[in-house]
């Protein structure tokens, strides 16, 4: 987990300019309820690309919201585990009024996170904490509720699911949204380029079911996300073609995430990678 961390530390200047400039910074694909990239995605500025990745990045956290039960499930105390930049935890926060405990293991975004929460007005309701999300205390739970927004594959399945089982309440939620496999190649093409263990449905189910929890909830929006590929794309496309003060190792790193981007729509579209929104509940017989 400390070479994550590192990743993420290291990426932090790129997720500020492509998905910034915040206070709610998303890094995770958007939800196209249309199911169709918007028109001007290949046509159009850096600046402009951003703009609608930002709104349909947020429209995921409000498909979330819905189908999840947020304004009873995820107003309390909240886990944000894996938080990025925080965007998912000030989201929760603002919108719903929970109590968020935003977990990160890169260091260098804590004070990010909460410093974008003062801006928001939200010191006191949104804190970061920086741990291993395998190493989870009740110091200040239990909680009502844990969100994992396109992070819990870094995490050991097992240990963090009987780790959660010490954390939230009975009949308290976990809520997933993550990128599932359905063959080998998609989950090469996934594991490559975000340093990640994706799993199967299944395996996560296994997992949860051994540690006291029942999946509840399960809905496939791999139709509606797929659109967010393309205007990955475009934005990487467009700012190669109108900045002219890209290093030559910058240009480098954007050729390689161009790529990057490409093969994860194709795979998306092919049905090798399936994202999927999970809800378990922590049963109340546990004895966790």
């Amino acid at each position: 987990m400390r070479v994550v961390g590192q990743y993420y530390d290291d990426k932090t200047a790129k997720l500020v300019r492509k998905y910034g400039p915040g206070p709610r910074i998303h890094y995770h694909v958007g939800y196209y309820p249309s199911s169709e990239t918007p028109p001007h995605a290949h046509n159009a500025t850096p600046e402009s690309i951003r703009s609608s990745i930002r709104l349909h990045q947020e429209g995921l956290l409000q498909y979330a919201a819905k189908i999840w039960g947020a304004e009873h499930r995820l107003s309390g105390k909240v886990l944000d585990v894996g938080c990025g930049l925080g965007g998912g935890s000030l989201f929760w926060a603002q919108e719903y009024g929970a109590d968020v405990t935003a977990v990160t293991n890169a260091p260098e975004h804590a004070p990010i996170v909460e410093g974008f929460a003062r801006e928001c007005g939200l010191d006191g309701k949104v804190k970061a904490l920086v741990c291993d999300a395998n190493q989870l205390t009740v110091d200040d739970g239990p909680y009502d509720a844990a969100v994992a927004i396109e992070s819990s594959g870094y995490f050991n399945r097992s240990q963090w699911f009987q780790r959660l089982a010490r954390v939230i309440r009975p009949g308290g939620s976990v809520c997933i949204e993550e990128v599932f496999t359905t063959r080998p190649h998609g989950a090469d093409v996934w594991a490559e380029y975000f340093y990640c263990k994706p799993a199967t449905v299944l395996d996560y189910v296994k997992a949860a079911e051994a540690a006291g929890f029942e999946l509840v909830d399960e809905f496939d929006a791999t139709a509606e996300t797929a659109p967010f590929w393309e205007e990955s794309a475009a934005w990487t496309k467009a700012v190669l073609d109108c900045d002219n003060g890209l290093s030559a190792v910058e240009r480098r790193q954007m050729r390689i995430s161009l790529l990057a981007n490409q093969a994860q729509g194709a795979e998306w579209r092919a049905g090798g990678l399936q994202l999927g929104f999970l809800r378990f509940e922590k049963k109340w017989s546990s004895s966790l």
